[in-house]
């Protein structure tokens, strides 16, 4: 089982001498970076080069000094042979804000167009003329709050 960092804002001086504030999640991955290219016995020169970046990118990336790209992550666990989301496993996942609301709607609605009677009432709306759409909709609103 993975183990979870603690996420925080990092402050460095940046090239002016100002502080800047990293972004946690760019310092953990420069950081897992980092682990597994020490692991595999790579220097940076040589996981620059397997990437087409320079060491002094990869140096950037490992400390979070700049944001990886992703494009230039899948590039990277290609080279570092893991999947991209070896990169992410020791972060808290993300979704523990206040959406609870909108994962049972849809969750909800997900189950229902799985179901013969939704995938028919798609592909019944899917039918209609666009313009008509807006109006269905509507009628359908009024069936439901007819019941309440």
């Amino acid at each position: 089982m993975a183990q979870h960092a603690t996420i925080r804002a990092t402050t460095i001086l940046n090239d002016e001498g100002e502080e800047a504030k990293l972004h946690p999640v760019d310092v953990e991955v420069g950081r897992r970076i980092r682990v597994r290219r020490l692991q595999l016995r790579l220097s940076q020169s040589a996981l620059g080069t397997g990437v087409g970046i320079s060491f002094q990118q990869v140096q950037k990336y490992e400390r979070g000094v700049n944001r990886v790209s992703s494009s230039t992550l899948y590039d990277i666990a290609n080279v570092l042979d893991v999947p991209v989301a070896y990169f992410f496993e020791t972060l808290p996942r993300p979704g523990k804000g206040n959406t609870g609301i909108f994962v049972v709607k849809a969750d909800r609605r997900q189950d229902f167009v799985a179901t013969s009677e939704g995938q028919r009432l798609v592909d019944a709306f899917i039918a209609l003329p666009t313009k008509m759409r807006s109006r269905f909709i509507a009628l359908l609103a009024t069936f439901g709050s007819a019941d309440n």
